[in-house]
């Protein structure tokens, strides 16, 4: 994939839009205590804030969206490694605004690569950038990456990212992955774990990290674990975080100076990453990112062995195939069926 072509979503993807109406829905009748983004829970909106749907037929709305300077330069970035194309649904009404407003935004923009519908599904994209779920379970491209919002917090297992700057980071990975593999994992390095919930990617940091080499930087999460040190909300969003992700609805944080410890140590610094916080890793330090794969009947018999809710459960459960794509793009694949991913990762280090 030396050029893909990618497709990228309007409304709360490039531009703001939910919290523009929230901010209408508040100036309007003076909410008490006001509306935040926070409230949207859901595709569905329903709830206090279902106000704000009034709205979304309002023209000031879409008037009033702008795309950030950062936003700007990174979809430019885009523009010199890939074909990009906005691909955003508009009532017939704003479709013409919404033109205008890709075009002001980027005046080099092709505007043949303009594609306003609905039907995001009959498109092929190499890679798409969505912040509805629905549009990223259906998309026929090769990498759907989901926006993370607070109305699809709990997704597990899809490509995800926060923000345009951590997109680029991956589209990045994507095309470097599909030139070429690391030939050789460097020590010190960080060793990466990615796979679905049950490869066992726990079970594999546990078992490396009984030898001198291998050591687990300290991570932090809003749930109780005996695997991560406990924070609230509010403790959490008050940290300085080097990199931070959120699966299953609960947010996992790891700091700078936890890794730099181990590395400067001598040793491998591993640990269970998503996709996003693996290739984060990569930006700053020597990185090996490493798939750990086993058979889906054995994923699901570990997910419900686990000590997780039902929800997460099910959640776990049905994310198991769209995460088995993150295997193309990474720079090793260990096969942990047998429960051996930890000797196979240690043979693949030092032959």
């Amino acid at each position: 994939m030396i050029r893909p072509k990618i497709g990228l979503d309007w409304d709360d993807v490039t531009a703001p839009f939910n919290d523009i109406a929230i901010d209408m829905a508040n100036a309007k009748y003076n909410i008490i205590p006001p509306l935040t983004m926070d409230e949207i829970d859901s595709w569905e909106n329903t709830g206090r804030a279902s106000v704000i749907k009034e709205f979304y037929n309002d023209e000031e709305l879409y008037r009033r969206q702008t795309v950030s300077e950062e936003t700007k330069e990174q979809i430019k970035k885009l523009m010199e490694i890939a074909d990009v194309y906005f691909i955003t649904a508009a009532y017939p009404q704003f479709m013409g605004i919404r033109a205008k407003q890709i075009l002001d935004a980027f005046p080099d923009f092709p505007p043949e690569n303009i594609i306003l519908g609905n039907a995001k599904n009959l498109v092929q994209f190499d890679v798409v950038l969505d912040d509805a779920i629905h549009n990223i379970l259906d998309s026929p491209a090769t990498y759907p990456v989901l926006m993370r919002k607070p109305w699809n917090w709990k997704m597990t297992g899809i490509l995800s990212v926060n923000n345009m700057t951590e997109f680029v980071l991956l589209v990045e990975q994507i095309i470097s992955a599909s030139l070429y593999r690391e030939r050789k994992i460097r020590i010190p390095s960080v060793l990466a774990l990615v796979g679905p919930s049950g490869s066992g990617k726990n079970h594999i940091v546990k078992e490396l990290c009984e030898g001198p080499t291998f050591a687990s930087p300290k991570t932090y999460c809003t749930k109780k674990s005996d695997k991560h040190k406990f924070l609230t909300e509010e403790e959490f969003e008050n940290q300085n975080f080097f990199e931070r992700t959120m699966y299953a609805g609960i947010k996992y944080g790891t700091k700078q100076e936890d890794i730099e410890a181990v590395l400067n140590n001598g040793q491998f610094a591993v640990m269970p990453l998503d996709m996003c916080g693996a290739i984060a890793m990569k930006r700053h330090f020597p990185t090996a990112i490493i798939y750990v794969s086993k058979d889906k009947e054995q994923l699901i018999k570990e997910i419900i062995d686990d000590d997780y809710d039902t929800s997460e459960k099910t959640l776990r459960i049905l994310s198991i195939d769209a995460e088995k794509r993150n295997k193309q793009i990474c720079d090793y694949v260990v096969d942990n069926s047998a429960n051996e991913g930890a000797s196979i990762l240690k043979k693949l280090i030092y032959g």
